[in-house]
């Protein structure tokens, strides 16, 4: 248990969930006592259902479980075949047999490895240890959003700008590929050591074909947009509502909308119940605050257009350097006008015109392959 709140807490948890203490020096005197008892060591530690050691499928040998959730327990494991650190995700054994959790697991998968960029977790493969289901993806060594939000409140100001970027790119990859995320949230997003941003979770993502009705609702309700809350529609606008409450909570360490249910949380949005970024965070930047509040108006009409936008409309913020970021190639004009004297850095100008000139020697090259062919 937390010293701090007495929570429960897994006993390879870096944190604690519910008030943010640092469990380091439990954790170590746990593993001591662990080591110094003549008790099991499972008696003092929730190894999950695979103990450190274990080797999964010939291939995994398990370090440690890292997490557990509604979804299913996540392992850190070494992949002996490769040589390198993966995560396994299992469904939880409760279940197994649900034929609707197998296939968001499969569809996680699926979405998952169309999308290929720095700022979204890779997702490997999937496979199946006596009877149990599990995703192999990418190890993040670091901790998600949320947590390191309820352990520090906001983060500064530089810092927020560039995880929000980080962010933004992520979530315009995904939309590239014509894939919403679904459920963008704190929780969701992994930050390493390094500070590199790593959107996780797409197990309710879905292709941006029209979602609507019921299945427009599945997801977190606190990070739903108002289209989605009354059973509309998804689409990348309601992409773009979770981003501004993401952000909001990045500047200003609180959540924007309070409710524990769908009918609250709606309530809330519709009485425009928001309290001002400038009223949490007397120094805030007012472009901040006009983004994420154009991020989160009610009419997805009315909302940025892109997850680009939104990083190019932060401060600092750059249309040819945001496009960069998504692996976006930018259009001749973006570089035209990116290129006016002191607009922009000259080694990105350079990169983003090799980019164009790269992909028009591609293109020429493919039509005259198909013509000779």
């Amino acid at each position: 248990h937390c010293p701090s709140c007495s929570a429960e807490v897994q006993s390879t948890a870096r944190f604690c969930d519910s008030c943010g203490t640092d469990l380091s020096d439990l954790t170590a005197a746990v593993s001591q006592a662990a080591s110094e008892s003549s008790l099991p060591h499972s008696s003092l530690l929730d190894q999950g259902r695979f103990a450190p050691g274990t080797l999964l499928d010939e291939r995994y040998r398990v370090v440690g479980l890292l997490g557990r959730g509604g979804m299913g327990e996540v392992y850190r494991a070494d992949d002996l075949k490769l040589g390198q650190s993966v995560a396994l995700k299992f469904l939880p054994t409760e279940m197994e047999q649900d034929q609707v959790r197998l296939n968001l697991l499969l569809n996680e998968v699926r979405l998952a490895r169309q999308v290929s960029h720095p700022n979204v977790c890779r997702v490997y493969d999937i496979g199946q240890i006596e009877g149990a289901h599990f995703m192999a993806m990418e190890y993040v060594d670091g901790e998600d959003l949320a947590s390191l939000l309820r352990r520090i409140g906001r983060l500064p100001h530089e810092k927020a700008l560039e995880i929000s970027r980080q962010i933004c790119a992520g979530i315009a990859a995904a939309h590239e590929q014509g894939i919403l995320h679904r459920d963008l949230k704190p929780a969701n997003v992994m930050v390493d050591g390094r500070g590199r941003v790593k959107l996780t979770d797409f197990g309710l993502s879905g292709l941006a074909t029209r979602i609507e009705g019921e299945d427009a609702r599945v997801g977190t309700p606190a990070y739903m947009s108002p289209e989605q809350l009354s059973g509309r529609e998804a689409t990348q606008s309601s992409d773009i509502y979770a981003l501004g409450l993401v952000l909001y909570e990045i500047f200003t360490g609180k959540r924007a909308f309070g409710g524990k249910s769908i009918a609250e949380i709606a309530q809330a949005q519709q009485q425009s119940s928001l309290t001002s970024l400038s009223s949490l965070v007397t120094d805030i930047d007012e472009t901040v605050e006009r983004v994420v509040l154009r991020c989160l108006e009610m009419e997805p009409t009315s909302r940025p257009t892109s997850a680009l936008a939104v990083a190019a409309a932060l401060p600092g913020g750059d249309p040819l350097a945001a496009a960069l970021a998504a692996g976006e190639t930018p259009s001749p004009e973006m570089v035209a006008d990116a290129v006016a004297p002191g607009s922009v850095k000259p080694l990105i100008a350079i990169a983003a015109l090799g980019v164009i000139i790269a992909s028009l020697v591609l293109s020429f090259a493919g039509s005259v392959r198909d013509d000779f062919y």
